[in-house]
């Protein structure tokens, strides 16, 4: 029986993929008056998609240098992103929702709704990122610096007498995983091996199946995510790991009130505080979201942070010198980071000559647009800045193609400290972090994150590349940048 079945379910499954493919791509938006970049379609990037992952870099640049007073587009596989030019950047920082949407671009490039089993309004959680979290970056402090030195310590395991070779991107998503959940869900939990695993693997899952469901409409997505999705697996480890923390707190919240001794200070208690999750599957759907959106972003940045320290050894005693001073007058505080000017430089700098996407922030129009130069955008597409091209600009930077680790103090020379130089300010010239109300709003906690770590990093030991030096640091996987998983690091424990 089974025998005879599955030649029929497989040709069903071919079938309707073959119709999805259909309606996919005739529901696009007509971009034919907008000149193209690399693939002359997007059934030719679809059938080169290898090609596409390896040479989307080369394309965006080819673009951006052609087409200077202009917008072009490049395929995705699925669907054309029209990149927008510098000139643009302060109508789409303004541009409200209903116009250019942010949301909505995410929906339709990560399919939210199916992936993580939540809807893109249901986001009551980013406020709580951009309010509560980064009101209490200052009470936390203590807590989340104690973990990443306890973090440290396990995995990198170094001695003073001797160098231990390291994997830069395994070791630095463990430190930034555990710095993280010590902030969203708080000890025991944030070190358990379990826990970690299932929130450090997920976004390779997510991607994989959001290329998949990218191909259907959206009246067939309900069926296809059943075939093509995980969602149920995930959610039920996570539901295994998280629902016992959240049914003790309920516990006490239903028993002692709003308040009772020893209240959890962390990320999860502040969403079982609004009372707007009422379940243990959407909490730890959410709690699963929130590791999504902010683990691997600072694990990769911290990780071309470690790479660039190994490649330029010389800028350590630099580094170590500004953090001995800082905390010797202010202690380990949220106050001394904002001292350290060239550790945020050098961060900064990172974010800037590697970044984490070639393309960004993305935006959907939600309407026919006019841009100011006479483009026409129709409703339905999705817009994005050459980010990366933007950054290695020589009109934006001098020597824009050189890692200057001490670039942006440079450029704060004779101004005030709260300048417009800092890694969280939001620039035309630096767009990791977005654009207008958009923007990142857990770029404060990263900032605190990133800045810890280097600076324990410099006053506790030594690093330097090892013998892989030609293995490059950065790969390009589509839009993405992502660390070299192969890259490597020399360690060794300092003698103070």
């Amino acid at each position: 029986m089974d025998s005879l079945f599955t030649p029929y379910l497989v040709g069903g499954i071919f079938s309707a993929l073959v119709v999805a493919c259909s309606f996919s791509f005739l529901r696009r938006p007509s971009l034919g008056h907008i000149p193209v970049v690399g693939y002359s379609s997007l059934l030719a990037s679809y059938w080169f998609g290898k090609g596409l992952e390896v040479d989307h870099d080369r394309f965006v640049q080819e673009g951006y240098d052609k087409y200077k007073s202009g917008v072009f587009k490049v395929a995705n596989l699925t669907h054309w992103i029209v990149c927008l030019r510098r000139n643009h950047v302060e109508f789409v920082a303004r541009a409200p929702e209903d116009l250019l949407s942010a949301g909505q671009a995410a929906e339709n490039l990560l399919k939210i709704d199916y992936t993580f089993g939540l809807k893109i309004s249901d986001d009551y959680h980013v406020s709580l990122v951009q309010s509560t979290l980064t009101r209490n970056l200052s009470v936390l402090y203590g807590g989340l610096r104690d973990e990443i030195v306890a973090a440290c310590n396990e995995y990198f395991n170094a001695k003073h007498d001797e160098w231990k070779s390291i994997s830069v991107v395994r070791v630095t998503l463990q430190i930034a995983s555990r710095a993280s959940n010590r902030i969203f869900v708080g000890l025991p939990l944030c070190r358990d091996p379990d826990w970690l695993d299932l929130n450090i693997n997920i976004p390779h899952a997510i991607v994989e199946e959001t290329r998949i469901l990218r191909f259907f409409p959206s009246f067939m997505l309900p069926i296809a995510a059943k075939f093509f999705t995980n969602l149920s697996g995930r959610t039920s480890r996570g539901v295994a790991l998280l629902g016992p923390v959240i049914k003790e707190r309920l516990q006490h919240m239903e028993a002692e009130g709003t308040n009772w001794s020893d209240k959890p200070n962390d990320f999860l208690q502040w969403c079982l505080d609004t009372k707007q999750d009422t379940s243990l599957t959407s909490l730890t759907r959410r709690m699963i979201l929130i590791n999504f959106g902010g683990i691997h972003t600072t694990s990769g940045v911290f990780s071309q942070a470690l790479l660039n320290l190994a490649a330029n050894p010389r800028h350590a005693q630099t580094l170590r010198d500004e953090v001995e001073i800082v905390v010797s007058k202010h202690g380990w505080t949220r106050e001394a980071l904002s001292k350290m000017r060239k550790v945020d430089s050098f961060l900064k700098e990172t974010l800037r000559f590697g970044g984490i996407s070639l393309l960004g922030p993305l935006r959907q129009a939600m309407s026919d647009i006019s841009l100011s130069d006479g483009a026409f955008i129709p409703r339905g597409t999705l817009l994005a800045f050459p980010a990366y091209a933007i950054h290695h600009d020589g009109a934006m930077y001098e020597n824009p193609d050189v890692f200057e680790p001490f670039r942006f103090v440079d450029m704060q020379h004779g101004e005030s400290e709260g300048s417009g130089h800092q890694m969280v300010t939001l620039s035309p010239g630096l767009l990791t972090f977005g654009l207008g109300k958009h923007a990142c709003p857990g770029r404060f906690f990263a900032a605190t994150v990133l800045k810890t770590m280097l600076a324990h990093v410099v006053l506790s030991y030594d690093v330097r590349r090892g013998s892989d030096e030609s293995v490059p640091s950065t790969l390009r996987v589509g839009d993405a940048v992502v660390t070299n998983p192969l890259a490597k690091v020399m360690i060794r424990e300092r003698v103070n």
